[in-house]
């Protein structure tokens, strides 16, 4: 099997590694499902430049606990960026993401959208979907 490895220069990942690589985390999970389904996906500050075509960031926000502190959830924030040029286009894609996000058993939304606005240091219109994944707490 492939080694997974999100920082190829010029690139996110070979798309061996996109068909080969057994997912060993949730983030891992979620970033090579999309790019199967053809979605440009990055990690945190991978992608700086400016927005040409629309992309997907998937950052993790903290891990919570429940109760007891025995079980938790993890927060993922997936973040859609779109070009300045294409406002009209970025409902139909976030919901077809939010489509596909639907098939990760183990990702639920938790409802917390944000509004659309402005990134000028890519230039492009950005908002963000949280989503959790519950999970039981190391001792």
């Amino acid at each position: 099997m492939s080694k997974f490895n999100y920082k190829v220069p010029g690139d996110c990942i070979q798309q061996d590694i996109i068909n080969n690589v057994i997912p060993e985390t949730l983030w891992q999970k979620v970033y090579l499902y999309l790019k199967k389904l053809g979605y440009n996906v990055y990690a945190p500050g991978q992608k700086r430049n400016k927005c040409t075509e629309s992309y997907v960031v998937i950052r993790e926000n903290g891990v919570h606990a429940l109760v007891g502190n025995i079980s938790g959830y993890k927060l993922f924030d997936i973040i859609v960026y779109s070009p300045m040029d294409q406002y009209s286009t970025m409902e139909f894609y976030v919901e077809n993401l939010k489509e596909a996000l639907k098939k990760i058993e183990d990702l639920r939304p938790t409802g917390n959208e944000t509004p659309t606005i402005i990134d000028y240091d890519v230039q492009a219109y950005t908002t963000s979907i949280e989503y959790q994944q519950f999970k039981s707490l190391r001792r």
